[in-house]
């Protein structure tokens, strides 16, 4: 049995030469949809022209007895959330693929850099084809997603180099399957709840590949985590430079800013500090840090001035500011929102080695490289009064 995990492994770098899809065909999308996206930041409601109507009718139609009876009111809502996230992480990808090439990726460290660059255009195919779907779904519902497609992004600083690329990938994938999560409180189409599911799993498959990337446990939980939709428009609004409101357009008034401002990642031992528009003239003495990790049932709560991460702790992290000593609910249909005063930031806490990625590693570059990816402290930020995206990027000493 050894001897076939040894063999397992030797193959990993030669199956991550291929790339994990090489199709994109989705039910009722015709490839002019699926292209659409890919050629247009803003994904124009030319895509949504091209989509066929099976692709949609099943979670619009209001004639079945269950979606007859439901609280359907806010179903717009989320699908014109999801929209912007899908749009925000489209024009990511497409952002990076066009500065990044596959030398780019070998450079930095990776045995392969070509199937390091295809996996990353299999992830923005499929938040291009996402995108693509929630405008057809809005359109069936006579509506549109334009309020929201006219979003233009800031990606400067998050694109400096690739292991900043791809940190920032992670977390903006790890935010995604949150609000999708988050999302699904709200629907009331149990049809369209189906649809949103199927398109949360993907994205906590792209989460895994790169946590690879990032020398970091594939699963690092056995739960992922919910956040509310005013609670992801808080670390995604940010990233808006222009061209739209999305407090506007949702309807959603985003939860007060807050970054995690150590310098270098985040380890057991370390004691947390905060920063971010949201605290800027608040009195942080007399504060709890509230820490979620998946799976909890309530978040570790500590002073903020004794907010240090406990042994054992590996993965993901979502970090809140209350003004209460009473441990914030994990389930956020549960949380006291009356406590918050600002979050949440996001911390990866990579404190388990990840030996697989290694196999994507040069030999010469191996120990640099996983230096660079996983050394670094990706903090999201907003200047004060625009929301333009500044991301702090720190190397460990």
């Amino acid at each position: 049995m050894f001897s076939s995990i040894l063999v397992l492994f030797s193959l990993l770098p030669t199956l991550l030469a291929t790339p994990l899809r090489v199709r994109h065909d989705v039910t009722g999308l015709s490839a002019s949809s699926t292209e659409s996206c890919s050629d247009s930041a803003s994904a124009t409601a030319s895509s949504t022209d091209s989509a066929a109507a099976s692709a949609t009718a099943s979670s619009t139609d209001s004639a079945s007895a269950s979606a007859s009876t439901a609280d359907t009111s806010n179903d717009l809502t989320v699908v014109k959330f999801a929209a912007l996230a899908e749009n925000l992480e489209n024009d990511f990808y497409k952002t990076a693929l066009a500065k990044f090439n596959s030398q780019a990726f070998t450079d930095a460290g990776f045995a392969d850099g070509q199937s390091i660059s295809d996996q990353i255009s299999v992830i923005g195919k499929d938040e291009c084809t996402h995108l693509s779907t929630l405008q057809a779904v809005a359109k069936a519902m006579n509506a549109d997603t334009a309020d929201v497609d006219s979003c233009q992004f800031n990606f400067d600083s998050a694109l400096t180099d690739v292991s900043t690329f791809l940190a920032t990938a992670r977390t903006l994938e790890f935010v995604g399957v949150s609000a999708y999560l988050g999302g699904t409180t709200l629907i009331g189409d149990k049809s369209l709840l189906v649809n949103a599911a199927q398109i949360a799993t993907v994205e906590a498959r792209h989460n895994t590949v790169l946590n690879l990337f990032n020398s970091a446990s594939s699963v690092a939980n056995p739960f992922d985590i919910a956040l509310s939709p005013q609670q992801v428009l808080s670390l995604a609004a940010p990233f808006v430079s222009g061209g739209c409101d999305p407090v506007a357009a949702l309807g959603l008034t985003p939860t007060p800013q807050l970054t995690v401002t150590n310098n270098g990642t985040v380890s057991p031992g370390d004691l947390v500090t905060f920063g971010g528009d949201g605290i800027k003239d608040v009195d942080q003495s007399g504060l709890f840090c509230n820490m979620i990790v998946g799976g909890s049932t309530e978040a570790i709560n500590l002073a903020v001035g004794d907010c240090k991460v406990p042994d054992g702790l590996d993965g993901a992290v979502y970090l809140f500011l209350t003004n209460s000593s009473t441990p914030l609910s994990s389930n956020i249909l549960n949380q006291d929102a009356s406590t918050l005063v600002a979050g949440p930031a996001l911390a990866f806490i990579d404190s388990v080695e990840n030996k697989l990625s290694k196999l994507l590693l040069s030999s010469s570059n191996n120990a640099s490289a996983a230096s660079a990816s996983s050394g670094k402290n990706v903090s999201l930020s907003t200047t004060s009064g625009k929301q333009v995206i500044t991301i702090t990027v720190e190397e460990d000493e």
